[in-house]
């Protein structure tokens, strides 16, 4: 089995999807860096991930039968239980002393939780427990408190570019023009305090802006917390009175060039329930104004351009390849990852 190379970064969690996506008995393919994935829920409810190839001749397992026990290819009917160990080879014959068992179809380990399906890729397939605990995601919600999914996209851009865009302050006036949200003829001086945080940094607890008309639909006092971690998870925390809204946008790549922006809501307020749909609407055109302008993005990285970060605009971006460059090493040298990134007051106008 050959040691997976990529761009990206390994030995990391991603967001495979959301819990909703997996039926008990059903497998589902996903393409995730590159690599097709087999998913699927067995018959006690566990979610499970092998490498989309029948390790015999390489069909994809996902075209064979799932019983919520065992996967049986489609091609020579080898069966595979879910943590991708060999359960039986029809074709050998009854005197055969093979231990079928040994022969194994590599598998990812997955962990379920708050409604999210998260997937651990390592950067040698032949280590796919080798993980540090504590460098697993974090979210800001009580064990019992589950996302809702909101909206999933492709966009047409690699991961690292992706990133940066979701964590652009500057593009918003520009991208997102809608009556509920902000112009561009109305920007305001921003002073934002920084923090380091787990795997990344935090735009520290704030009264949010006063030129969104978004906020001003609840009445209540507000206050919002802004994460970043990598590799690609942004969380809004909104606190409106003694309530929560937490509003997650992650990305997941696809291949070299694609990546998959999924936005998650969780909140506690009773009268928002009856609201999803239109809260969904926006959402969904406020994503799509996203990929929109990556697809024009695309064009001009074609010509492969030199790129300019400039200021503190661009200061997040910055801290985003420190960050990832920091983890890499940590990660090649066997030691504790440290953050590189130190608190700080950053101004913009948007």
């Amino acid at each position: 089995m050959s040691t997976q190379k990529s761009k990206n970064l390994r030995n990391i969690w991603y967001l495979a999807c959301h819990s909703s996506a997996l039926k008990q008995g059903e497998t589902i393919e996903k393409e995730i860096d590159g690599e097709k994935i087999c998913f699927g829920r067995d018959k006690d409810g566990k979610v499970f991930a092998l490498k989309n190839q029948c390790p015999h001749r390489g069909i994809p397992l996902t075209y064979g039968n799932f019983d919520g026990c065992e996967i049986e290819c489609c091609y020579h009917g080898w069966r595979f239980k879910p943590d991708g160990v060999c359960s039986k080879i029809p074709a050998l014959p009854p005197q055969s002393s093979l231990d079928v068992s040994k022969i194994r179809a590599p598998y990812y380990l997955l962990k379920e939780i708050h409604g999210l399906v998260l997937i651990y890729l390592p950067k040698d397939m032949r280590k796919p427990e080798d993980f540090d605990e504590s460098l697993m995601p974090q979210f800001p919600l009580k064990e019992d408190q589950k996302f809702d999914l909101v909206t999933a996209k492709r966009m047409d851009c690699g991961l690292d570019h992706s990133v940066i865009g979701l964590i652009d302050p500057a593009h918003v006036p520009f991208v997102h023009q809608s009556w509920f949200f902000r112009k561009k003829t109305n920007l305001k001086l921003k002073t934002k305090n920084f923090a380091p945080s787990h795997l990344g940094f935090t735009m520290v607890r704030h009264e949010p802006s006063k030129n969104s008309a978004a906020y001003k639909i609840l009445k209540k006092e507000q206050t919002t917390e802004i994460s970043f971690q990598i590799p690609g998870i942004r969380i809004e925390h909104i606190k409106v009175g003694e309530n929560d809204i937490v509003i997650m946008t992650t990305l997941t790549p696809v291949n070299e060039h694609e990546t998959e922006l999924t936005q998650f809501i969780y909140t506690d307020i009773k009268w928002f329930k009856p609201l999803k749909p239109v809260f969904y609407k926006f959402a969904e055109t406020f994503i799509q104004q996203d990929v929109d302008v990556f697809k024009k993005l695309k064009e001009g990285l074609n010509n492969n351009p030199p790129l300019m970060l400039m200021g503190d605009p661009d200061m997040q971006a910055k801290w985003y390849n420190a960050i990832r460059i920091r983890y890499e090493k940590c990660q090649e040298e066997k030691i504790p990852f440290e953050n590189p990134i130190k608190a700080q007051t950053l101004y913009w106008q948007t």
